[in-house]
């Protein structure tokens, strides 16, 4: 009998050391949470305003690089810096004036801010225009070779140039807006 004890009590330990122990309770097992973040997408009218508004910006920048001409010959007379002078003039009025135009010519802003910045662009762009023209306009009705015409031009085209600084950065101009820097970063305009 002691032996049928030994045996049992050998064979019960056996049995208990190859079990397998129970799973544990659903609540005792972690689980990975997985947090998805999806960047912010501008909104597809934003993208479109900044488009327009900054290619119109970078488009006057870019005319006035390519037709600045740093080769053009020294004036020989006072009569060909009048008309050096008056084509100079004649160029910034029909550069500002298209910038103007082009802005103008936008959709409303699909955030106030865009409105207020685009008008205070098209403020400076036409100022500069109407002053380019106007000083090109007394010059070509001066005598030619009458050296006292053209200071008055001189200085209307040293305005014109101060009248259009601070708007070669038309994203920065819009900062103040997450919604148009939004859709700046995907505009095309916008990369120049």
């Amino acid at each position: 009998m002691k032996l049928t004890a030994v045996l049992l009590g050998a064979g019960l330990l056996l049995s208990a050391c190859g079990t397998t122990p129970a799973e544990a309770p659903p609540s005792e097992h972690l689980s990975r949470v997985e947090t998805i973040t999806s960047a912010p997408v501008a909104d597809p009218a934003a993208v479109r305003w900044m488009d327009g508004f900054c290619s119109a910006v970078h488009g006057y920048r870019e005319r006035t690089n390519r037709e600045a001409d740093p080769a053009q010959p020294t004036p020989k007379s006072i009569a060909e810096e009048q008309k050096a002078l008056s084509a100079t003039l004649g160029g910034i009025a029909a550069r500002t004036g298209e910038a103007a135009d082009k802005l103008t010519a936008l959709p409303p802003a699909p955030v106030p801010l865009g409105d207020t910045v685009r008008q205070a662009f098209v403020t400076k762009f036409a100022k500069a225009r109407d002053r380019a023209a106007g000083a090109k306009a007394a010059l070509d009705r001066a005598k030619p070779g009458t050296e006292v015409s053209q200071d008055p031009a001189v200085k209307a085209l040293e305005q014109a140039q101060q009248d259009v600084d601070g708007t070669y950065d038309p994203v920065g101009a819009v900062t103040a807006s997450p919604e148009l820097m939004l859709a700046a970063a995907t505009a095309p305009g916008c990369k120049a």
